[in-house]
């Protein structure tokens, strides 16, 4: 007797072991990768005319795909897969600079759960930069605040109707750890696991091994490529996830959605804020955020010369570091001009030419300061000079538009 289920899962099975993505699949036949979803899922099964085409695809005879032999207890290794809830399209965003992984997995939960409004034309999810730009926002990244920033990883999920829990490996046996994951990728939501040591973060959304195998996508700080990927057709395997130190998420439906506009208005005060600081509170000069970050970033080029160094080893990989930063602050100001109707345009636009201006500094120092090494200290003090002057008119044109920012907030000097 026929079993979709079983037919199904043999059709997966047969698929990847060719190393066929189910767009292969639906490419190769000339129908959508919706069919071959359901298929897999047991919902439906292949026509007549198409079982023939299919078999000779996956070098399979009919009766091995519809009439799969039953596996063998202690060989099976069964493979769960959460399919995402709408089609996403390709990835049409910048890939350089994408450094931040944290807004990188949040922009992923959205488009996995189906949650972007904006289609194309075969109804597919847009997938491109702008949420990327807003949380990047929301979490307070774009604004310098990399380090010992707020956990809210629960204030950013909001903004998609979810939440989350969140477990400590420390606090549990490896079983327990294992079980918790594969039981909440079984309810239909994906997993985040963030080690504390620098590794890749996970976001999954299957797992097979009895749980000890997590598939999805890796994301890592300071790694462009990993952050741009948004494919959950081609899921990474991460043996072995549950013997580090690591913090495991389980995303889940929320009670309170808040709206673009009102987290947007919310991100421009904390954003004044923060970039306003001029008190250091971090151990490493560079590290931190607000103003102060220049006077500490000349204070260490200072440093260089009197200790007579030809390196000048302050400016990498800082320099990019704080390219992303205003760029993200920039697009993020672009973005309150559409989602906040009251917002003076006009100031906020005199703001985004400040933005500009560093930016097009930051990218002289990239491109044509930067690669070229001094040979002696001599030259590189005349160097770190010039490094010194293109700061502090970095820091000039900061304030410049800080105080054009504090009349659009409506603040008081205090």
């Amino acid at each position: 007797m026929l079993d979709n289920i079983k037919a199904g899962k043999q059709i997966a099975l047969f698929r990847k072991s060719r190393g066929l993505t189910q767009e292969d699949v639906a490419r190769q036949l000339s129908i959508s990768p919706q069919a071959v979803s359901k298929w897999e899922n047991g919902h439906t099964m292949p026509e007549l005319s198409l079982l023939v085409e299919l078999s000779e695809l996956l070098g399979c005879t009919i009766d091995q795909l519809l009439f799969p032999a039953p596996m063998p207890a202690a060989k099976a290794n069964f493979e769960h897969i959460l399919l995402p809830y709408a089609p996403i399209a390709d990835f049409t965003g910048t890939r350089w600079p994408r450094s931040m992984s944290k807004p990188a997995i949040l922009s992923a939960i959205k488009l996995f759960m189906g949650l972007e409004k904006r289609r194309n034309a075969m109804n597919q999810q847009i997938n491109d930069d702008t949420e990327y730009i807003l949380q990047g926002a929301f979490s307070g990244i774009s604004f310098g605040y990399s380090w010992g920033g707020e956990d809210n990883w629960d204030e950013c999920l909001a903004l998609y109707g979810l939440t989350c829990e969140i477990y400590a490996k420390a606090e549990y046996s490896q079983d327990e750890f294992i079980r918790m994951a594969i039981d909440h990728i079984q309810s239909g939501y994906p997993v985040i696991v963030i080690p504390r040591e620098y590794t890749d973060t996970i976001l999954a959304t299957g797992y097979s091994n009895a749980g000890r195998i997590l598939k999805g996508i890796p994301f890592l700080d300071g790694d462009d490529d990993k952050n741009s990927i948004m494919s959950f057709g081609q899921l990474k395997d991460f043996s072995e996830w549950y013997v580090k130190d690591s913090e495991l998420f389980l995303i889940k439906p929320g009670t309170r959605t808040v709206s673009v506009a009102d987290k947007c208005r919310e991100a421009l005060q904390k954003g004044y804020a923060l970039l306003s600081n001029k008190v250091h509170s971090f151990e490493q000069p560079l590290v931190g955020y607000g103003l102060v970050i220049y006077d500490n970033w000349c204070g260490e080029l200072r440093k260089e010369t009197n200790q007579g160094q030809t390196e000048i080893a302050c400016m990498f990989p800082h320099i990019f570091i704080h390219y992303e930063g205003k760029l993200r602050i920039r697009q993020f100001l672009e973005c309150c001009m559409n989602m906040i109707w009251d917002i003076d345009n006009s100031a906020i636009w005199t703001v985004i030419s400040k933005y500009e201006e560093i930016l097009s500094i930051c990218e002289k120092c990239m491109h044509e300061m930067l690669p070229k090494t001094p040979e002696n200290a001599a030259e590189a003090q005349i160097k770190r000079q010039a490094y010194i002057g293109i700061l502090h008119r970095c820091r000039e044109l900061e304030e410049e538009a800080l105080e054009v920012l504090k009349t659009v907030l409506r603040l008081e000097d205090k």
